[in-house]
């Protein structure tokens, strides 16, 4: 296209070759530094979230500083990890300054990875307003980003969900409509039940408990305890759900229950329930969390509540323990939170030494937390002169580029009536000649569509006769169930399944040919006419593969082969006889939903390679309530954009976390979480699945 609109300018062969030239090169630039833009970010990420796993705040910091200027993080990522590592330090007013200007950068922007940005900061900024009972502030982050992400259809997320939580906790601190902060908390709660039920993992559950822990504290705070005890009771339920996942980590549902407990015994506690509440201080310090220095000073609370300050002092003895795994230092808000109720409990127990080195402490700090308060005032109103001069620069460069784009519009108009002069004389010769080439060009394209139509055509045809050689209507038998599926990844396949009932004996096999396309299906349908002529004869497995590689093996200059899984169900005695002949191991599940991989010993050579070769096979038992999934390459080898593949631990979670009513079910879903995982990427491979029950 780029030739012909040069030879339509007039301009000579050697010019347009060195334009093409230049642009080629350009473009292999601009790739370039694409490609190493996007390691150098990745290599960012991957060591700030080692910093974040190592608890090493300080460290983020550094980085973020040092990465930031490189353009290896965007301003709102730089300013989400620089709030949440002050956050972590309990240095508020600098988390706090971080996140307003991350929101600021990316409140407009519509960039998918900007959203999440902008959604997780507004939660993270809404939580640490909450936290310091700015509640007024809290509503004037959380009420605008939820209606945002709503317009922008995402508030299905966690974020949106426990915004949506905040906004009730501080509706219900202001005295607000009590029906109206309900609706609010109900609302969030049930989009997280919601989440649960699409996506019933250990993350969904996380997410979903750490929304009704804000929903308790909440309700402690501010003495409401009949209500903390109803959403103590959700939280129970939560976290038994996660207990029960597969994923759940059993230190994450420790703390929970450590949570639960020491909640619950403020409750108690609040509605005078005494013996109750030390019951369930007690099962909370049967918890490795109580252990913790963390689990020490959770529990002060409850003990500040029930006048135990001998313990509560000594809780507060591990508060410097906690601060140091935090690398925190001194801040207004760590003395108003931490120090002085050290200082309180050490006093009401007697303890007046101890308060005294306290007291000592705030004193010689104060200046510097004093200080460090107003660094960060100051930070931000530089930020936000900062941000007035960009604007008014933004301006004044648009006003610039408005002008010189006239410029160019005058001085382009004239060029082109200075062009269309020049070349108007030239237009009907070539014209005409372009005619000439057009009628010759649609000629040829005519003829080739028809061909390629023809070809794709006849490979439609191929394809519904090979789909057609394979079963899809299953044997009805009482206490069985089976079910298979076949996905060609081009017009026609080279996989294979089928099953033939012979008296009181079910013969099914899968297989997989070398190669793809129509060789493979010729290949396929050679074998699949040998398993169902010989397994009619009542062989063994091992007798059919044997016989089956000795014709296969004949005159096959082209080396093909197929690698099989070939299996015989005895319906009396329940007990299966198999033959691996060089194919993927099957799944074997039992009545309990567990599964696991068959531990195949004789795997045996592929069909068709070598010919003489003598089969061995194997037998197994299957008591009632067994499943079998046979299965190809073409579901664990399934890739995404990333080409990262599908795994065999996928296969294994998704059948246990996904409990099938039938074999359909089954295969069906496998092939759902292929296609999420595959995520548009084109089917590497063809794709075949058989399952059985008994």
């Amino acid at each position: 296209m780029g030739v012909g609109i040069a030879k339509h300018l007039g301009l000579s062969g050697w010019k347009v070759v060195c334009l093409w030239v230049a642009a080629i090169f350009f473009l292999s630039g601009c790739g370039g530094d694409s490609e190493e833009q996007e390691r150098q970010r990745n290599e960012a990420e991957h060591m700030v979230y080692e910093a974040y796993q190592a608890k090493d705040y300080p460290r983020i910091i550094e980085l973020v500083d040092s990465f930031k200027p490189l353009g290896s993080f965007s301003e709102g990522k730089a300013c989400y990890w620089l709030g949440y590592a002050y956050d972590r330090m309990m240095h508020k007013r600098m988390a706090e300054l971080y996140w307003k200007m991350g929101i600021a950068a990316v409140e407009n922007s519509t960039d998918d990875e900007d959203i999440r940005v902008y959604a997780g900061i507004a939660n993270r900024l809404t939580g640490l307003l909450s936290t310091w009972t700015e509640y007024e502030a809290a509503l004037k982050v959380a009420i605008p980003a939820t209606e945002r992400l709503k317009s922008l259809g995402r508030d299905t997320t966690s974020e949106y969900n426990n915004m949506l939580i905040y906004i009730g906790c501080a509706q219900s601190r202001f005295g607000l409509n009590e029906e109206k902060t309900k609706n609010s908390l109900e609302e969030a709660y049930s989009a997280h039940l919601d989440n649960i039920r699409r996506h019933p993992h250990a993350i969904s559950y996380r997410d979903a408990i750490v929304g009704v822990i804000n929903i308790c504290y909440d309700y402690l705070e501010i003495a409401d305890y009949e209500k903390a005890r109803l959403w103590l009771e959700r939280m129970s339920q939560l976290i038994d759900g996660y207990e029960k996942q597969a994923d759940a980590r059993p230190d994450y549902a420790d703390k929970q229950w450590a949570r639960y407990n020491i909640y619950l015994a403020r409750a108690l506690e609040g509605l005078g329930q005494k013996d109750e509440a030390a019951e369930a201080y007690k099962r909370f310090c049967q918890t490795e969390y109580f252990q913790t220095a963390e689990g020490k000073l959770l529990a002060c609370d409850y003990l500040r509540l029930a006048g135990r300050w001998q313990d509560a002092a000594d809780n507060f003895g591990r508060m410097d323990e906690l601060l140091k795994a935090y690398r925190t230092s001194y801040s207004l808000e760590m003395i108003q939170k931490m120090y002085l109720r050290k200082y309180e409990v050490n006093k009401k127990a007697g303890r007046i030494d101890t308060a005294r080195a306290v007291s000592m402490a705030i004193t010689e700090h104060l200046d510097s937390a004093i200080t460090l308060s107003r660094s960060a005032e100051a930070r931000e109103e530089a930020a936000v002169h900062k941000k007035e001069l960009e604007m008014r620069a933004e301006n004044e460069q648009y006003d610039r580029q408005r002008h010189v784009g006239r410029l160019i519009a005058m001085a382009s108009l004239i060029a082109f009536l200075i062009i269309y002069i020049i070349v108007r004389h030239r237009m009907g010769a070539r014209l005409a000649k372009a005619h000439n080439d057009l009628k010759r060009a649609y000629d040829q394209l005519e003829e080739t569509t028809t061909a390629k139509e023809r070809m794709e055509s006849e490979l439609r045809i191929a394809r519904d006769i090979q789909m057609s050689m394979v079963p899809s209507v299953f044997p009805e038998i009482d206490g069985l169930d089976m079910f298979a599926a076949m996905t060609p990844a081009k017009e026609v396949g080279g996989d294979l399944y089928n099953f033939l009932l012979n008296g009181q004996r079910l013969y099914f096999c899968i297989g997989d040919v070398s190669g793809k396309g129509v060789p493979a299906s010729l290949f396929m349908t050679l074998a699949t006419h040998g398993f169902l002529s010989l397994a009619s004869t009542g062989r063994t497995p091992a007798e059919i593969a044997t016989r089956m590689n000795a014709e296969l093996s004949i005159n096959n200059e082209m080396g093909m082969f197929v690698t099989m899984f070939i299996c015989m169900y005895d319906l009396k005695q329940g007990r299966i006889e198999y033959c691996n002949a060089g194919h993927n191991p099957p799944i074997i599940g039992n009545a309990q939903g567990q599964y696991n991989f068959l531990d195949v010993k004789e795997t045996n050579a592929p069909i068709g390679l070598w010919p003489d070769l003598e089969y061995v096979g194997e037998e197994l038992d299957l008591p009632s309530g067994s499943m079998v999934l046979l299965y190809t390459d073409g579901l664990n080898e399934a890739e995404n954009r990333q080409q990262e593949q599908y795994g065999e631990e996928r296969i294994i979670q998704l059948m246990t976390s996904h409990p099938a009513q039938s074999m359909r079910d089954m295969v069906e879903a496998l092939k759902a979480d292929v296609d999420r995982f595959r995520d548009g990427a084109e089917q590497n491979d063809d794709l075949t699945m058989l399952a059985f029950r008994v």
